[in-house]
């Protein structure tokens, strides 16, 4: 009990603290809710080309599955969504502000990630922040609530809080039992139980190597954009790589995957191939997988069951 309410303690005070803070700064820098986005690019998702049977040989999905689907720290399995995402967006002008949450909403309900049924969401758990001073604004927001950072032990907030890519995000996780049980990822534990015995995680279940009754689940992600090292992209393809990155928990790799993704756009070495500019069929069918197959089980299964379903939605019906 104790442990259940320092969560529901923690996670209210990052929902109602830190969202009405940056919300108040959105209001200060340019709403993501008005403007005219006359002239943007469409919201709809469009479909993308299929892969080709050279982007699918050998490793080429588990490679993908592994690099957009980064188990979670404390029970390693992966992390999604499963409360609807409220995302809002500040540093640009309205429109465009208000662009970039439409596409990330517009992926969202293409994927079959949780919507938001009312026109105006109660707190945001999606903030976005583009920025010509992106570690000076990111400061600004672990001052306010280092928790923003994700798990994390004292002497690693530093490192975390380093922003060092032209997009960058940092994921906050919860774990859920299947009996409802929700705790933050906390890496101080309350005692729970019989005495001396310390859990950081609801309970799972025993003796099964298919279910272990717990899950991983994303409950706030903080995108950052540095405006320097975007020049001359479209608002499109940044949305779309924004989209990615707070949909799935995924890495930022130095290399281009043999499996197009938009996650390649910002990789640093990618030159035998052109780019992609927009969420790509291997995105999508991810996506797809990430809200659908089951995610109690070992990362290994998981995993598994991430790939099985990418490669039935690219054979087709």
């Amino acid at each position: 009990m104790a442990r259940s309410i320092r969560a529901v303690i923690i996670l209210s005070c990052f929902d109602m603290c830190f969202g009405t803070w940056f919300a108040q700064a959105t209001s200060a820098r340019g709403s993501s809710t008005t403007g005219d986005v006359a002239g943007m690019p469409e919201v709809t998702v469009m479909a993308p080309r299929p892969p080709t049977p050279q982007e699918l040989a050998g490793e080429s999905v588990p490679n993908f599955v592994a690099s957009h689907a980064v188990p979670s720290i404390v029970i390693h399995q992966i992390p999604r969504w499963r409360t609807s995402l409220c995302p809002v967006t500040i540093g640009l002008s309205p429109a465009f502000n208000q662009f970039v949450s439409a596409r990330i909403e517009a992926v969202a309900a293409a994927v079959g990630a949780p919507q938001h049924s009312n026109a105006e969401c109660k707190y945001h758990n999606v903030e976005i922040f583009f920025s010509a001073e992106p570690q000076k604004q990111l400061d600004e927001f672990v001052k306010f609530d280092a928790r923003v950072l994700g798990f994390h032990y004292p002497h690693q907030t530093k490192r975390l809080a380093t922003f060092n890519r032209p997009i960058q995000g940092w994921y906050v996780t919860a774990t859920r039992s299947d009996s409802g049980g929700q705790a933050v990822d906390d890496p101080l534990p309350l005692p729970v139980g019989p005495p001396g015995f310390w859990s950081p995680v609801p309970p799972g279940e025993l003796g099964s190597r298919l279910n272990n009754g717990r899950s991983s689940v994303i409950i706030n992600a903080l995108i950052g954009v540095d405006i320097n090292r975007v020049i001359g992209m479209s608002i499109g393809s940044i949305s779309d790589y924004i989209a990615m990155l707070v949909l799935s928990q995924s890495k930022s790799p130095d290399t281009c995957g043999q499996l197009p993704s938009i996650i390649d756009l910002m990789a640093s070495n990618c030159t035998d191939r052109e780019r992609p500019t927009q969420v790509t069929a291997g995105d999508l069918a991810f996506l797809h997988a990430l809200y659908k197959v089951n995610l109690s089980s070992p990362v290994e299964l998981e995993q598994s069951s991430l790939e099985d379903h990418m490669m039935r939605e690219f054979k087709g019906p």
